[in-house]
């Protein structure tokens, strides 16, 4: 009987030790988060209205008189 029962725990430890690892390991599914993208709203360029406003100052320079110089006298003889 001792043969017997050494016989069954022997083959019921077998039987437990495959019957668990049957399956193998299952590999978990590692889910991704979503990424948000937020695009930015301004510009590294110059906005429109400062290149207006810079054009509309350059021409009231340039079409500006006064000058101090009095070269264009009218000389009298």
């Amino acid at each position: 009987m001792n043969k017997i029962a050494s016989f069954v725990v022997a083959s019921s430890l077998v039987l437990a030790s495959t019957s668990a690892f049957a399956g193998g390991l299952v590999e978990p599914i590692v889910e991704v988060a979503p990424v948000v993208v937020e695009e930015n709203t301004s510009s590294s360029a110059l906005p429109l209205w400062a290149v207006i406003g810079g054009g509309v100052l350059v021409a009231a320079a340039v079409l500006s008189n006064d000058d101090d110089d009095s070269s264009s006298t009218t000389t009298t003889e």
